[in-house]
């Protein structure tokens, strides 16, 4: 069987009989150079989008207090906040964070022995979308430990992205950020090893990708790694999804269209036990994927998971 995972939410917001249109760009506070892809979100109301190419930035925002505070973030930089009457015509300087300012260090890459993790091959199929339900940008990442077979240094020579195909995704083109974390004190993702993530992009009528890391000589740390995905809220990964959805026993919206983001991604079904250790990201941070509802019985009492195939060389 083959399921669809939608977290679908309902949001309320106060209004206020206004509208307003917010247009910039975001980009490095010392280079000026633009940031592509950074992500902004409006935290309290539980909105947001991902700049473009240009790290420009261009919407109009309904029913919203002009004092309402907007979170300007990107992969390897220190968020910003600012009220959204600040940002007409607002050039948005971000900060590298202080995990990005440490010495640069040189590895030897041996490339002679290989381990290829891919523990997915019986397991039940299930999509990955916007864990946001479509309101603003949301992340995904799976746990991996380092090998005992490594007994030095470690390195990720390959990863392989799965997709779940829908006919409204399956013929176009989609873009998405790729991040390898490190390991917080609490099991959670926490910096990033791949400096600014990569982005990556889905070809139409596309299965699979496989990205060659052993260029960027990504050293996995003794206590392991994640591997994580981020959906780009831009325009040209849009898509429109229409489906019924139960709010409990009594309710049910019929026929509700909403506005998506692809690419959906292929991942399993999993048992909730100790090594269950996949993660998503919501405007509170990083959370386990145990803390989503799934009563439903196509779940048959399991978690959606990332399945990311990895190749792991010395």
């Amino acid at each position: 069987m083959r399921i669809l995972l939608t977290v679908f939410l309902l949001i309320s917001v106060c209004t206020f009989g206004q509208t307003t249109r917010a247009v910039g760009q975001v980009v490095d506070a010392k280079t000026l150079e633009p940031l592509p892809y950074a992500n902004i979100v409006l935290e309290k109301e539980k909105r947001g989008i991902s700049t473009d190419e240009e790290g420009r930035y261009s919407f109009v925002i309904k029913e919203v207090s002009e004092n309402a505070i907007l979170k300007f973030s990107y992969v390897g930089y220190e968020s910003q906040y600012l009220e959204l009457k600040e940002l007409k015509g607002k050039v948005i300087k971000l900060k590298p964070s202080i995990h990005h300012l440490t010495e640069v260090k040189i590895f030897n890459v041996k490339n002679r022995k290989t381990k290829r993790i891919n523990n997915f091959l019986l397991s039940e199929s299930v999509g990955l979308g916007n864990f946001s339900g479509g309101q603003y940008p949301s992340t995904v990442a799976r746990f991996y430990e380092k090998p005992d077979k490594f007994e030095e240094a470690c390195y990720l020579k390959q990863v392989e992205i799965r997709y779940f195909i829908l006919k409204e995704t399956l013929s176009r083109s989609a873009k998405y950020r790729l991040r390898i974390m490190a390991v917080d004190k609490e099991g959670k993702p926490s910096y990033d090893l791949l400096d600014n993530g990569l982005i990556v992009e889905k070809e139409p009528g596309e299965y699979r990708t496989k990205i060659d890391l052993l260029p960027y000589k990504i050293r996995i740390p003794d206590h392991g790694f994640f591997i994580a995905v981020e959906h780009l809220f831009i325009k040209e990964n849009a898509f429109m999804e229409r489906k019924d959805y139960r709010v409990n026993d009594t309710m049910v919206y019929k026929d509700v269209e909403l506005r998506k983001y692809a690419p959906i991604f292929k991942g399993v079904l999993e048992k909730d036990d100790e090594d269950f250790k996949s993660y998503y990201k919501d405007i509170n941070g990083w959370r386990k994927m145990n803390s989503l509802d799934n009563s439903n019985s196509v779940f048959s009492g399991k978690l959606p998971a990332p399945a990311f195939k990895i190749t792991l060389t010395d």
